[in-house]
C-alpha cells in the first residue's frame, strides 16, 4: 500500500473533527458575547433606574409625594414668565395644615405624617396635571395654577379645603380630622416677580389663620397691609 494514500486518508478523516472544534468554538465564542450584551443591556437598564430613583429623591417629597421647594422655584419662574409673556392668568394656593403641632403632640410623629401625606394625596388627586405643586414648608403646600384667575383658583381651594376637612385619621386610640387654611392670589399687571406673587399668597394665608382657620383669604391691597412679617 503507498504510504503516501494512508496519509491522505487520515488526513481526510481529520478534518471534519477539526472544522467540528473550530465551528464548536465559534458558537461558544458567539454564546459568550450574547452573554455579555444581555448583561450590559441589564446594566444599563438598572443604571438609567437608579439615575431616575436619584432625580426623584432630589426632585419629590419622599413623604407627600409634592415636588421639593427648590424643584418648584425653578418651574414656577419658567411658568411665571410665560404667563407674563403671553398675558396669561397665573393664580397660586398656599395651603397649611391647621395645629399639626397639635396633631404630632397628642397622638404621634408618626400620626402627623400620615396627615401630611393623605393631606397631600386629596391635593394631588384635585389639581390639574399642569399646576405646579410643592411641599413649601413643613406643614405648607403650595400650588401654581396656570392660565387660572383668581375665581377658579378659590373654586378650587374650597375643594380641597372641603375634602381635607372630610378626611378620617385613625390611631389605636381614636380617630380625628384636620382642617387647611388657604391663601390665594393671583398675578396682577404690576407683579413683577414670581417672589411676589407666592409672597401675596403667603399674606392671604396668614390672614386666614388670624381669622380663625380653616378658611380661603384672597389677597387684595388690604390684606397686604394687614400682613406683619415675622
Amino acid at each position: 500500500m503507498d504510504h503516501r494514500e494512508d496519509k491522505s486518508d487520515r488526513a481526510k478523516s481529520e478534518h471534519p473533527q477539526e472544522l467540528e472544534r473550530a465551528m464548536a468554538g465559534e458558537r461558544a465564542a458567539q454564546e459568550e458575547i450574547e452573554r455579555l450584551r444581555r448583561t450590559l443591556e441589564a446594566l444599563t437598564l438598572e443604571n438609567a433606574r437608579l439615575s431616575a430613583e436619584v432625580e426623584k429623591l432630589t426632585t419629590v417629597d419622599a413623604l407627600t409625594g409634592l415636588h421639593s421647594r427648590e424643584q418648584f422655584n425653578t418651574a414656577s419662574r419658567i411658568e411665571f414668565r410665560r404667563s407674563q409673556r403671553f398675558r396669561l392668568r397665573l393664580s397660586v394656593i398656599m395651603m397649611d395644615i391647621d395645629l399639626l403641632m397639635r396633631v404630632n403632640d397628642s397622638h404621634g410623629r408618626i400620626a402627623g405624617d400620615k396627615v401630611l401625606a393623605g393631606v397631600a394625596d386629596v391635593c394631588l388627586r384635585g389639581i390639574r396635571m399642569t399646576d405646579l405643586h410643592a411641599r413649601y414648608g413643613g406643614e405648607e403646600f403650595c400650588f401654581l395654577l396656570p392660565e387660572t384667575d383668581g375665581k377658579g383658583a378659590h373654586v378650587l381651594a374650597e375643594r380641597l379645603r372641603t375634602s381635607v376637612a372630610g378626611l378620617r385619621f385613625q390611631t389605636d386610640k381614636r380617630s380625628f380630622s384636620v382642617t387647611v387654611s388657604v391663601g390665594i392670589a393671583e398675578r396682577q399687571s404690576d407683579t413683577d416677580t414670581i417672589e411676589r406673587l407666592l409672597e401675596q399668597g403667603d399674606q392671604a394665608l396668614f390672614k386666614a389663620k388670624c381669622e380663625g382657620r380653616n378658611r380661603i383669604v384672597a389677597w387684595t391691597e388690604k390684606v397686604g397691609k394687614f400682613w406683619k412679617p415675622g
